[in-house]
């Protein structure tokens, strides 16, 4: 006769798993809560063009990182690069490869919380701090 094993739930994870719920519900509360006071506040403050880019989930040169938030979502990742005596901000949208700070799908720069630039990668492209500099705009 086959010998039954029965195995007991970790007791920690039965305070894990709901924890982690508990933790990524809150997150995302957060960010549509972001979203909602920046749609309330400021959304129809905007010229024609940035509502109708943040509608359509595009973006524009000189837009702020409001406006990209809106029209984009949060960034996997914020960096601060310092490119020839500039303060550039990166953000890199979703992650092709592990490492969501280090490849990306889609980037965009800013200098003084204003959008200069952006790239779009279709193949897994290491980002690295530009030792030649930021993209040309």
């Amino acid at each position: 006769m086959p010998t039954i094993v029965v195995e007991r739930p970790n007791p920690l994870s039965r305070v894990i798993c709901p924890c982690c719920f508990l933790l990524l519900a809150l997150t995302i509360a957060a960010c549509d809560g972001q979203r909602q006071r920046l749609m309330t506040e400021h959304y129809s403050s905007y010229p024609e063009s940035v509502r109708r880019s943040i509608d359509k989930g595009n973006i524009l040169r000189g837009m702020t990182e409001d406006q990209v938030y809106l029209a984009l979502g949060s960034p996997v990742c914020k960096k601060s690069v310092d490119d020839e005596g500039r303060s550039v901000t990166v953000w890199l949208y979703p992650p092709i490869g592990r490492d969501a700070c280090v490849t990306s799908a889609f980037r965009v720069y800013f200098e003084q919380g204003a959008v200069t630039t952006w790239d779009y990668f279709k193949i897994p492209t290491r980002y690295t701090d530009p030792a030649g500099g930021v993209p040309a705009y």
